[in-house]
């Protein structure tokens, strides 16, 4: 990855801007920009000793610095390894108070009223600090300057975008080969969690969803919601959505199985999913479509066939580093597709207290149109 090149964009454009200093949380951005893995997910509320001033501050000027707790330095350390650009680790003891560290850190910036970005998601303790320590300077989001680039794959991007789909693909092959009567929502999520970790994956990129549904069981928008596990029986769809981490970077995938002889009604929802999806990719030519437009391609066949109340969600999301980014295919999002670009398509039909069906890939925009990362195929499995 070219994390120098990248800090370099950034730096040009936080000038541009007028600003002097950004902070980023150990997470997607950081990642993204210096290659700085994330901390991993908190399960519960977890506090480290000062963790709201912890993360990067990089000087639009220079200047590189990680600031790190005591206990658990040894990994902050250890990502700062082989960086060049991450000129220091400044590690707080519990013996200073966190808002010092962060005074005097700030005061090696030389601001003087200059500007600041900040991490979207960074702490409002962090926010607060920062408007307290320097209130002269003018405080945006640091978005403003990675998103643009963040929407653009690079080479060795799509590289791993596609090994993460080559990963996805032999995860669901493998968990349809063992889907069985029987069977509850959890165990197969369960089980398509546990193979991910066997191919290499860092981690599901968001909670697995498997969904059982036939018109014996009548449920609600997104499932059964009953007290008891939904178990897999003859009449069912299966809706899959799923998707994980590899080296950093995010899958999102989903099929539609049927249990036994799927009766026409699957069928046709079915079809009506897989054309609207493929239009959608057709028309994925970068400079050529907006996200609002190419949303309203899949959507039209959808209600053309006389299920749009029944397609409830946009049409995908932007996908890279994180699994759910900007742009969004959907109202009133009117950015133009470009190539490089990568988006979730998953046109789906959820008919209200009986089946449903989906399909979903990330795909790359391309001059051509789009370029799909998943290449399980798309026909209704039955089992």
């Amino acid at each position: 990855m070219d994390y120098v090149g990248r800090l370099e964009r950034a730096r040009e454009e936080m000038k541009k801007r007028g600003m002097a200093l950004m902070y980023l949380r150990r997470g997607a951005n950081l990642w993204y920009l210096a290659g700085v893995s994330r901390a991993g997910p908190e399960l519960t509320d977890h506090n480290t000793y000062g963790d709201y001033i912890q993360g990067a501050y990089i000087g639009a000027e220079g200047g590189f610095t990680l600031v790190a707790p005591r206990m658990g330095s040894a990994g902050w350390t250890k990502q700062a390894e082989g960086k060049p650009w991450i000129e220091e680790v400044r590690i707080v003891d519990e013996g200073e108070r966190p808002r010092d560290v962060m005074k005097d850190l700030l005061n090696g910036f030389r601001l003087r009223g200059k500007g600041v970005c900040l991490e979207e998601r960074a702490w409002a303790h962090t926010a607060l600090l920062f408007r307290e320590l320097l209130p002269y300077s003018r405080i945006s989001n640091a978005g403003e300057v990675l998103e643009p680039m963040r929407m653009i794959k690079d080479g060795d991007e799509v590289a791993l975008m596609r090994k993460t789909g080559e990963i996805t693909d032999k995860v669901y092959g493998e968990v349809v080969d063992t889907l069985k009567v029987g069977a509850s929502e959890l165990e197969v999520a369960n089980e398509i969690d546990y193979r991910f970790r066997l191919h290499g994956a860092e981690q599901s990129s968001f909670v697995t969803a498997v969904k059982f549904r036939s018109p014996k069981y009548p449920w609600g928008l997104w499932g059964s919601g009953g007290p008891e596990p939904r178990l897999l029986e003859e009449g069912d769809t299966i809706s899959f959505d799923f998707g994980c981490v590899y080296k950093g970077y995010c899958s999102d995938f989903g099929r539609t199985v049927y249990v036994g002889d799927p009766p026409e009604k699957v069928r046709r929802i079915h079809d009506v999913v897989v054309g609207a999806q493929a239009a959608a990719i057709e028309r994925m030519v970068g400079g050529e479509v907006t996200a609002t437009q190419l949303d309203s391609v899949a959507r039209g066949i959808v209600e053309r066939a006389g299920y749009g109340p029944n397609f409830v969600h946009r049409l995908g999301h932007g996908i890279g580093v994180t699994v759910h980014e900007p742009p969004f295919l959907y109202l009133p999002d009117d950015t133009v597709l470009r190539e490089g670009m990568t988006f979730t398509v998953e046109p789906s039909v959820l008919l209200f207290g009986e089946w449903s069906a989906r399909v979903e890939d990330v795909v790359m925009v391309t001059r051509k149109g789009g370029v799909p990362f998943s290449n399980y195929h798309k026909e209704l499995t039955t089992i």
